[in-house]
């Protein structure tokens, strides 16, 4: 026979109003203001267009990112980089010269726009900075983008694809 302990915090207990509490809440006062914590306010995400803008240059579809793309930017990036895509253009180019940092979430949502794009058949090229070649070559990444150091290189490979 096995010596079950019951965690005195789920034990029901009444109530200051006389109602008993269900047997699966944590801590009954733990959301109330006598403890001293104060409600966490909701994220403020900067707007998409804080870190990227949207431009058609040289016959293609250009996605300038700029700025920190990172964790704390990927929500409202994500949703802006899908309704891009639902423009449905023949060719789109992301440009990754302007950012001043991306870690790893940045540039999944960098791939996860270059498979979306190409899952409508698009043209797709990648346009950067030699620190971000660094940056994609430890990443495992530098194969799969093949960026570009300019527009008018970018252009000629969609062109050639």
């Amino acid at each position: 026979m096995s010596s079950r302990r019951t965690d005195p915090r789920r034990i029901a207990r009444p109530r200051a109003d006389g109602t008993e509490r269900g047997r699966n809440t944590l801590y009954e006062n733990s959301l109330l203001p006598e403890n001293g914590l104060e409600p966490v306010p909701t994220p403020a995400w900067p707007a998409p267009g804080e870190h990227a803008l949207l431009g058609a240059r040289d016959g293609l579809l250009v996605v300038d990112l700029h700025g920190d793309v990172d964790l704390a930017t990927a929500t409202p990036l994500r949703e802006w980089l899908d309704s891009v895509v639902a423009l449905r253009a023949p060719a789109y180019v992301v440009d990754l010269r302007r950012t001043t940092f991306i870690d790893s979430t940045g540039l999944n949502l960098v791939l996860r726009f270059r498979r979306r794009v190409r899952e409508y058949e698009a043209g797709f090229a990648v346009v950067c900075a030699p620190r971000t070649v660094r940056l994609l070559r430890a990443h495992g990444t530098l194969d799969v983008l093949d960026p570009a150091p300019g527009l008018p290189e970018a252009a000629s490979r969609i062109a050639g694809r």
